[in-house]
């Protein structure tokens, strides 16, 4: 995994003044605000104001920049600070390393062609759906997990790294769904620009397990 001392250091100054569990949270939930998707273009441009009226605009802007240099290569820095900064192995959130999800998307997806899924039912701050993006980053990539803050981080990456599919907040055992994030792409001047639209409703999502209908 890649070195992120830089990003620690980075992270514990922007945490100055709040629990190191508020912080992060707060640095994806900033992050994220504009790669969402808004009704209307005044929504958009709120949005994006919102975030450049952010307390620590700064030190925010640089943390998105670290994170942004060290994921190139479909890495997790975002898992990584986490593991490091915050959980220390809390209900056991300690993320399958790197080479191994590397060697089980390997095993896995055999022959990987455009738009071919893979799905992760418990799919963490998401390694193994990027560790499938390295075989091939044209396949629809679908993560659900029941820990909202890796969905976030499992969001993240998908977006940093122009990814397409879905990630789910739900528990994948009784298929219960809280809430939902379509990832896609939109063409601006030559380049694949990442977006994700949010739903509530479990029909929207391609991983929520549909009712199968009465035969009778």
């Amino acid at each position: 995994m890649t070195d992120i001392k830089q990003l620690l250091t980075a992270f514990e100054r922007f945490a100055y003044g709040q629990s190191l569990h508020t912080a992060f949270t707060d640095l994806l939930d900033w992050t994220l605000l504009p790669f969402k998707r808004y009704e209307d273009e005044l929504a958009q441009q709120a949005a994006l104001d919102t975030y450049r009226n952010h307390k620590k605009v700064n030190q925010l802007v640089e943390l998105v920049k670290i994170v942004g240099d060290l994921s190139e290569g479909f890495s997790d820095p975002l898992g990584e600070l986490y593991m490091q900064a915050i959980s220390n192995g809390h209900n056991a959130q300690y993320f399958t390393p790197e080479p191994m999800c590397d060697m089980m998307a390997a095993i896995s997806v055999d022959n990987p062609t455009d738009e071919q899924t893979v799905a992760d039912c418990a799919c963490g701050s998401g390694r193994i759906l990027l560790s499938a993006a390295k075989l091939n980053r044209h396949l629809k990539l679908y993560g659900a997990d029941l820990d909202l803050t890796s969905c976030k981080m499992a969001l993240l990456n998908m977006l940093l790294n122009s990814l397409q599919g879905e990630i789910a907040h739900m528990n994948s055992l009784s298929n219960d769904f809280y809430r939902g994030y379509k990832v896609q792409t939109t063409l601006v001047d030559g380049y694949h620009m990442p977006y994700y639209v949010e739903f509530i409703e479990p029909e929207q999502s391609y991983i929520w397990l549909k009712p199968v209908k009465d035969q009778a």
